[in-house]
C-alpha cells in the first residue's frame, strides 16, 4: 500500500497513478482581489496564526466562505461571527475586515463578482442581505462545491472559462436568494407539498446532473424536508438502490466519461466527480469498473 504524507492510499498499486496533492501556502496579509475582464474571481485564502488584515472597501460584491477555521467578519457598523461552513456577504463599498480567533486561523474561498455582471437588475444586489447567511448543510455543501470547481476552472484555460465562472457566480447568487425566500418555506406544512414520492423523484432527476453535490443522506433529507426514514423508504422504491449506492454510480459513470473523453488529471477527474480523497475514488471505481482509473483509461485509448 503506497503512502501520501505518511497516510495509506487504498486500492493504489502503481506509484505512477499517485498525484501529489498541493501544498498549502498560507498568508500573512489578505490576498489582492484582481478581477478578471468578465468580472468573477475566487481565491482561496488560507491564513497563518499571524494573519492580519487592514480594514477594506471594494467596488465588487464579495462572497467569503468558511472553509475552516474561526473568526470575525467586521463591518463599521456591526460584527458577524464566522465559523466552518459559514457564508458571508460583503456588499460593494462597505468597508470590512477579517479578524480570525486566536486559536483557529481560518481557510476562505473569497468569491469577488463585478456588479455590472447583475445589470439586468438593477436592485438586486440591494436585496442580498450583508453578513451571515444562516444555511443549512446541503446549501453550504453546493456552495462549497461550485467554489472548488470555479478554482479548478479558473486555472484551466479552457475557452469556456468566462462564461462558466459569470455562471457558477450568479448561480451561487441564486442559491443565497432562494434561501432567504424558502427559509419559512423549509418549514411548511407537508399537505402544501404534492407528495413526498413526487419530492423524490424530483430529487433523484437532479442528481443525474447534481450528483457532485451530494454531501450526507441527513443532508439530502434535511434539503426535502424529510425524515431519514422516509427519505431512505421512498428512494428505495423510487430508484431501486440506496442513496449512496446510486449516487456513487452516476459519479463513477461520469469519472468513466472523462477519463474517456478528456486530459484530466485522475485527481481532477476524483475531484470533478465529488470525491475529496483519492483513496476513496480509486476504491469506489475498481469496484464498480473492475480495473483502476489509470488502467481504464489505457485500455480505451488502445481501443
Amino acid at each position: 500500500m503506497w503512502l501520501v504524507d505518511g497516510c495509506p492510499l487504498a486500492g493504489v498499486t502503481d506509484v505512477n497513478e499517485i498525484v501529489a496533492m498541493p501544498k498549502q501556502t498560507l498568508t500573512d496579509r489578505a490576498l489582492h482581489e484582481n478581477l478578471p475582464e468578465w468580472g468573477v474571481l475566487v481565491l482561496e485564502s488560507h491564513h497563518s496564526p499571524q494573519f492580519t488584515m487592514e480594514w477594506r472597501e471594494h467596488s465588487f460584491l464579495k462572497l467569503v466562505y468558511v472553509l475552516r477555521g474561526r473568526g470575525v467578519l467586521e463591518f463599521q457598523d456591526r460584527v458577524h461571527h464566522f465559523e466552518s461552513g459559514d457564508l458571508v456577504i460583503v456588499p460593494p463599498m462597505t468597508a470590512n475586515r477579517i479578524t480570525d480567533a486566536p486559536d483557529a486561523a481560518s481557510s476562505l474561498y473569497v468569491c469577488c463578482i463585478d456588479p455590472s455582471l447583475f445589470a439586468f437588475d438593477d436592485g438586486l444586489i440591494s436585496r442580498l442581505r450583508r453578513g451571515l447567511v444562516s444555511g443549512n448543510p446541503h446549501f453550504s455543501n453546493r456552495v462549497a462545491t461550485q467554489l472548488r470547481r470555479m478554482r479548478h476552472h479558473q486555472v484551466s484555460g479552457d475557452l469556456t472559462r468566462p462564461i462558466s465562472m459569470v455562471a457558477s457566480a450568479l448561480r451561487i447568487v441564486e442559491w443565497v436568494m432562494q434561501l432567504g425566500q424558502s427559509t419559512a418555506g423549509a418549514n411548511v406544512s407537508r399537505g402544501r407539498r404534492s407528495n413526498d414520492r413526487a419530492i423524490i423523484e424530483d430529487y433523484v432527476a437532479r442528481l443525474s446532473t447534481e450528483f457532485y453535490e451530494a454531501s450526507t443522506i441527513d443532508a439530502a433529507a434535511a434539503s426535502l424536508g424529510l425524515s431519514r426514514r422516509a427519505f431512505t423508504k421512498l428512494f428505495q422504491e423510487v430508484t431501486g438502490s440506496t442513496w449512496l449506492t446510486h449516487v456513487r454510480r452516476l459519479a463513477i459513470n461520469h469519472a468513466k466519461h472523462q477519463l474517456a473523453q478528456t486530459n484530466l488529471s485522475i485527481a481532477s477527474v476524483a475531484f470533478e466527480c465529488g470525491f475529496n480523497d483519492l483513496s476513496t475514488f480509486y476504491r469506489q471505481f475498481k469496484s464498480q469498473v473492475g480495473v483502476s482509473p489509470k488502467s481504464y483509461r489505457q485500455s480505451i485509448a488502445a481501443d
